[in-house]
């Protein structure tokens, strides 16, 4: 009698626990590609704000002690590319997250291909989030100036070229930039040969020497 009870206990017991543990999974799967849908390794995988895991050089990750039915702010990140944040209810045992995120180089290469399509507000869209992603200063502030240009904003590309000079970057095409807009915004040949000459004295270009005016 006491072994047929110990029986029927036992077996309640073992109900009871299947019955509080099958809406609770122990993983769920996920991947991760950039916009050339490469896999991205080395991503943190952050779980309602707790590192839950970090994905391979596959750009696989696993996610640990997940609860079906309940809801979950996921949040993935690495240096050098566009955090992703987007909450998610685990309903489904086979179901996989599938992520997607784009580096800084990436972003600016996109916002370079909606200027050739004079797309400009989409450039900078493309380069506010390349920005937030940790994206080169250079280039970005760059790109923006020659926006203002073929847009006809002269004063904001002369403030975000001198701007550039002014946080120390140096280079020649920065220098021609600003000898075009000078010309071009503002007809002011003076300033426009300055900065030729300059541009010329680090690299010589027979373009820009043309440009130059035999005193």
């Amino acid at each position: 009698m006491k072994k047929s009870i110990y029986v029927l206990i036992s077996s309640l017991l073992f109900l009871s626990a299947c019955q509080t543990t099958k809406h609770t999974l122990p993983v769920v799967q996920g991947m991760i590609y950039d916009g050339d849908n490469e896999a991205v390794s080395d991503v943190e995988i952050y779980i309602n704000d707790q590192k839950n895991a970090v994905s391979d050089i596959y750009g696989h990750f696993t996610l640990s002690a997940m609860e079906l039915e309940k809801q979950y702010e996921l949040t993935a990140k690495k240096n050098g590319y566009e955090e992703k944040s987007f909450s998610f209810t685990y309903t489904n045992p086979s179901q996989v997250i599938y992520l997607r995120m784009y580096s800084n180089a990436e972003l600016i290469n996109l916002a370079e291909s909606m200027v050739e399509q004079k797309k400009y507000a989409d450039a900078e869209t493309y380069l506010t989030r390349a920005e937030l992603a940790g994206g080169n200063y250079l280039s970005v502030n760059y790109l923006r100036a020659v926006i203002c240009v073929l847009k006809t904003d002269y004063d904001n590309a002369l403030k975000i070229a001198t701007d550039i000079l002014d946080a120390g970057y140096i280079d020649s095409y920065i220098y021609l930039l600003l000898a075009d807009i000078y010309k071009d915004g503002y007809s002011d040949i003076e300033n426009e040969q300055l900065y030729l000459k300059k541009a010329l004295t680090l690299s010589y270009d027979p373009a820009i020497q043309k440009r130059i005016i035999k005193q």
